[in-house]
């Protein structure tokens, strides 16, 4: 009899305390998946701290003002999450092995430290416009005014492109660079790239002329004899810092006028740096350099 009781009394607290077991096994193993996610969130986000970092120091000159840098840290993230929504190649850095041998060995940690202090400081924004995540291109040194969105368009919505002065660019040792070649020198660049086409050996407006500019006097259009070219094809033919350029002939010889470094659109990271001297903040500098933009967090957004 006695037995029985005892068997009755087991059922029942089994009975009683299944739920609480079952609930305590569910939740330790959700607990446990929820430690674990944590973990790979977290490694996850060190893992983006240092590829932007990296980026960062690829970007940009690491001697560059902070609010510069922190500008650039911005852009680098913003292109990031782009490429990330859009399935596409991730902007490439350079390795720490690399950065250490750019900067030398005792301005290495230094650095690193000061780009750090950049990604970290702007921990998660990024920049978008109309609520979609969008490409935010730079360049080194502008014309003295950046570009519109223009043919940008065909492929990307960047309205937030616009044409805005960048007065300080024209400090910069890289603003402009004069070359002369010989009519021979000239002529036989173009025939190289171009031996199909048929070029007179002294007439230099039928050789080549600029026939199309953007609104920033870049050039978009060059005609050479039967054949129209990119000013992206002239600037290659003849190793270019941009498509600013205008040719003529002056005592003889082929002269190339070159303002700029790089394709002119978006923020110019010369002028940001001078700009973050006088007193501006990595906001400021992306607020005037792109139009429209608002900010978001990254890691919000799930990207």
């Amino acid at each position: 009899m006695m037995e029985k009781v005892k068997t009755v009394l087991s059922l029942i607290i089994i009975i009683i305390c299944l739920p609480y077991l079952v609930t305590f096994v569910v939740q330790g193993d959700f607990l446990h998946e929820a430690g674990q996610e944590a973990e790979a969130d977290e490694e996850d986000d060190e893992e983006d701290t240092e590829r932007l970092i990296l980026l960062l120091a690829a970007q940009m000159p690491a001697a560059y003002e902070k609010e510069a840098l922190k500008a650039q840290a911005v852009i680098a993230r913003t292109n990031l999450a782009y490429a990330r929504e859009k399935d596409q190649a991730e902007p490439e850095g350079m390795s720490k092995d690399e950065m250490r041998e750019q900067l030398g060995a005792e301005k290495f940690q230094k650095r690193y430290e000061q780009l750090k202090s950049c990604v970290e400081e702007t921990a998660g924004e990024v920049i978008t416009c109309q609520d979609k995540n969008i490409f935010l291109p730079y360049h080194y040194v502008s014309a003295g005014k950046t570009r519109e969105a223009g043919d940008l368009k065909k492929d990307l919505d960047m309205d937030y492109l616009k044409a805005v002065s960048s007065p300080y660019d024209l400090r910069s040792e890289h603003f402009l660079k004069i070359e002369f070649f010989s009519k021979k020198q000239y002529r036989n660049k173009l025939r190289q790239a171009y031996p199909d086409l048929e070029f007179p050996e002294d007439d230099l407006e039928k050789m080549s002329s600029v026939s199309k500019r953007d609104n920033s006097s870049y050039v978009l259009e060059v005609e050479l004899p039967g054949k129209k070219i990119s000013g992206e094809e002239f600037q290659s033919v003849f190793s270019l810092n941009s498509t600013c350029f205008s040719i003529k002939e002056v005592d003889g010889e082929v002269r190339i006028v070159t303002k700029g470094y790089g394709q002119g659109y978006g923020m110019s990271q010369y002028g940001a740096n001078e700009m973050a001297k006088e007193g501006s903040t990595y906001k400021e500098i992306l607020e005037y350099y792109y139009s429209g933009i608002d900010w978001k967090n990254f890691y919000k957004a799930n990207l």
